[in-house]
């Protein structure tokens, strides 16, 4: 069910993407969904439920800053941090307030991390410099200030206070381990087949030419040890895969990676041991499950993420985890309108679906997801006629509307009760959810 903010709840029929419906008023007795667009002609929304006897918080949604820019691409990097990427600089506001903190040159800037007191900026794109300027990837800016700290010729991935960098475009070339912090090189990895960090341990994995199975300090870079293993066979290639607590090596194939030729090793003794609830990747589909995927790729799995044991497999097709449950998605409309659709909303652990959402847009899964969460918690339904957004909160319970807000938005993500929002228009536009009692 989806429940009004004054306590009527609705059962949504059905909205055909192109066609984006009017919201109505609500009513008692009937809510039937506004005037379509031309050639669109589908179901209504049926009241089915009356408000409790006590009455319910109201939500609203209020404006509370337009923040400048000409792409429409923000990212919230932190509680404390949100960066605006325009075409030529990154600029850093403060949440509390919104006070423009600095800004940064650049173009294709496209991604921000914190780490202590450093902001690192990264590009998209750094191959198009003018004849005889390097390249930079990477930009280290000191959160209060944005002066500059370091720059990386490099490509740089993160891994708190080391970073893993290397040439783009190279192969066979040398992978370096540098302090997040100063960009001082830390280790050089030696030749290898394949490898992993293994955070739980600080450790990098290795296998080294000749086979052998190699644990690295990830800070240092020193050995401390070295084992023969057996290795899958008839593969044509290698890879490392760290779940917890086991060194995975998978074997791939003509083609692909292989799971039957997965070879799992106890980190702890190098003993081997079954590959039962380990898995290619995880991330949280809420409710409290994750999301497993298989090394193939083919098949998602819902997890207990205290013990990795499957309880059930995703249905064919797209999912992404909410507070509400696995939200099942599909693909309508023109290019303007191409964000994901609900389908169905499945509750992870009864596998019941429901569809009162079917038709509802997710808001959240491009650049604009920030503060490592990976679960959907607002939609949209759109009024085009007169370029209206309406916003449902999921929450665990049920999906609260939120009421209408006048910019047609194409991506959200949400911090606390403050949504950081790009309109299709190039705006970004920050709103704040609001409870009161009437």
């Amino acid at each position: 069910m989806v429940r009004e903010p004054d306590g009527v709840t609705v059962i949504d029929l059905g909205v055909l993407p192109t066609g984006e419906s009017d919201e109505p008023a609500v009513a008692v007795g009937t809510l039937r969904w506004g005037r379509r667009l031309a050639a669109v002609l589908a179901g209504l929304a049926v009241l089915t439920g009356l408000a409790a006897a006590d009455p319910l918080p109201r939500q609203r949604v209020s404006t509370l800053a337009f923040l400048p820019s000409s792409t429409g691409v923000a990212q919230v990097v932190d509680a404390g941090l949100v960066v605006v990427f325009e075409n030529r600089r990154a600029v850093a506001y403060d949440p509390d307030g919104w006070r423009e903190l600095w800004s940064v040159p650049g173009s294709a800037i496209s991604h921000a991390v914190a780490y202590e007191d450093l902001v690192v900026l990264f590009r998209g794109d750094a191959m198009n410099e003018p004849a005889g300027e390097k390249p930079e990837w990477a930009l280290a800016v000191d959160r209060a200030t944005g002066q500059r700290r370091w720059s990386s010729e490099r490509r740089v991935e993160l891994w708190d206070d080391v970073m893993n960098t290397y040439l783009p475009n190279g192969v066979g070339q040398e992978v370096e381990f540098r302090d997040t912090r100063t960009n001082g090189l830390l280790w050089r990895l030696p030749d290898a087949q394949s490898w992993a960090r293994d955070e739980q341990r600080s450790a990098l994995w290795r296998i080294a030419p000749d086979g052998a199975l190699v644990e690295h300090d990830l800070h240092t870079g020193v050995v401390r040890r070295a084992a023969r293993v057996r290795l899958p066979e008839s593969s044509r290639s290698l890879n490392l895969t760290i779940s917890r607590g086991a060194v995975g090596i998978v074997g791939f194939g003509d083609n692909g990676p292989q799971d039957s030729a997965t070879l799992w090793y106890d980190a702890a003794d190098l003993t081997g041991i079954d590959g039962a609830g380990r898995w290619s990747w995880e991330h949280d589909c809420g409710r409290g499950l994750s999301c497993a995927y298989t090394f193939d790729g083919d098949q998602v799995y819902l997890i207990d993420p205290a013990t990795g044991v499957a309880l059930r497999s995703v249905p064919g097709g797209r999912a992404i985890g909410s507070p509400l449950g696995l939200l099942m998605l599909g693909q309508d409309g023109d290019a303007d309108f191409s964000l994901p659709t609900v389908r169905a909303v499945q509750d992870p652990r009864t596998g019941d679906t429901r569809t009162d959402l079917k038709g509802w847009r997710v808001l959240g899964m491009g650049r604009m997801l920030g503060m490592d969460d990976s679960l959907v918690r607002v939609l949209a339904h759109y009024d085009l006629p007169h370029r209206l957004t309406y916003l449902a909160e999921l929450t665990e319970q049920e999906a609260v509307r939120l009421g209408p807000v006048p910019h047609l938005l194409r991506e959200c993500t949400q911090a606390g009760r403050t949504l950081v929002c790009a309109t299709m228009a190039g705006d970004i536009v920050v709103l704040r959810i609001e409870q009161e009692r009437r």
